[in-house]
């Protein structure tokens, strides 16, 4: 894992660890990011909690 995809997880870790979602999380580290490659690296965890969330559900509804 490069260092940079390291430091937003752990960074993502520290915010839920203080009650805050993993949403907003992301939410809050995409308006810190400093690079391109950052933004793009919370948009695809983002993208990826997403179909996650959309798989579940529909699971839950069989």
């Amino acid at each position: 894992m490069n260092s940079s995809l390291k430091h937003i997880v752990l960074q993502l870790e520290d915010l839920t660890q203080q009650d805050i979602s993993i949403g907003l999380g992301l939410d809050l580290l995409e308006s810190s990011a400093k690079t391109r490659r950052d933004l793009i690296m919370i948009n695809v965890m983002r993208d990826s909690l997403n179909e996650m969330l959309v798989e579940e559900r529909q699971c839950h509804h069989l």
